[in-house]
């Protein structure tokens, strides 16, 4: 998979051609597809290996196992169509860092490890904390690393304290796609900000709902399937919009690629917000 430029701008989307429209409103598709395809050898396997009756005939089971096993290779090619833009925004964490929703470990490797002080990584989905826990043990960082194994929830608050994490004690706290599968994430804003030190930044990378009322439209019909099949993520969340209203930032820098076009099924919020 080609990786796409890595320019980003502040510029309104381009007008998209009847081409790209036609692309982008097959791409949900070509994604369900291409899950389904990655994940249902493991799937089978796993079935064989733990044979349950009920589970064979289950199709909700057969969709979890087919999820847990195919979603890490739809990480693995976002990861390398976007590598050039991903690289210096996490060349440019430093200090104490969480990162929530770490998944399989795709952004572990972009770090400037000599400016880590300490990474906590934040990963419920067993499957992919197996996968994140290799990939530090792989790059070097698993000595500096901490894996906790819950989401961002009320709940979590509690873990994140255990590990030391306490209010303005975060350097740099990451957000790669991860906004859109956070149980009600507005709610949750505020107290990640709690967590960093005045000057602390948030980078961010996340998919958002597109600002085309087309587009627009085609992301809201097409949610619900996506969210029951992708783990519960939502395409038409206003990410980067929330995080910019919660106000108490310094400095606010949210572009988009300069590819994206008014057509774009998954457009993005990407940079970095300063805490004041």
């Amino acid at each position: 998979m080609k990786s796409l430029p890595a320019e980003l701008h502040a510029k309104p989307a381009a007008p998209a051609t009847l081409f790209q429209y036609i692309f982008q409103n097959i791409f949900p598709v070509i994604m369900l597809v291409r899950l389904y395809v990655s994940g249902l050898p493991g799937a089978i396997v796993e079935q064989l290996r733990n044979p349950n009756p009920i589970n064979l005939i289950n199709p909700l089971h057969w969709k979890q196992l087919a999820f847990n096993h195919g979603f890490s290779s739809i990480l693995a090619v976002a990861d390398e169509m976007y590598k050039d833009m991903k690289t210096p925004l996490l060349r440019g964490a430093y200090g104490r860092v969480l990162e929530v929703g770490a998944g399989a470990g795709n952004s572990v490797g972009y770090y400037d490890q000599s400016k880590i002080e300490r990474l906590f990584c934040l990963e419920p989905c067993a499957p992919l904390r197996e996968k994140l826990v290799a990939r530090l043990e792989r790059v070097g960082l698993a000595k500096k690393t901490t894996v906790i194994p819950v989401g961002l929830d009320a709940k979590s608050r509690h873990a994140l304290l255990e590990a030391g994490i306490e209010p303005e004690s975060l350097d740099t706290i990451v957000l790669f796609q991860v906004l859109c599968s956070v149980p009600n994430p507005k709610a949750h804003l505020e107290f990640l900000q709690s967590l960093l030190k005045p000057g602390g930044q948030v980078i961010v990378f996340e998919h958002v709902g597109s600002k085309h009322g087309f587009t627009r439209t085609v992301q809201n019909i097409w949610n619900p399937i996506w969210h029951f099949n992708f783990g519960g993520c939502d395409i038409n969340r206003d990410s980067g919009d929330w995080l910019r209203d919660i106000g108490g930032w310094k400095q606010i820098d949210l572009k988009r690629p300069v590819h994206e076009t008014t057509a774009e099924f998954l457009p993005h919020d990407i940079g970095r917000l300063v805490k004041a």
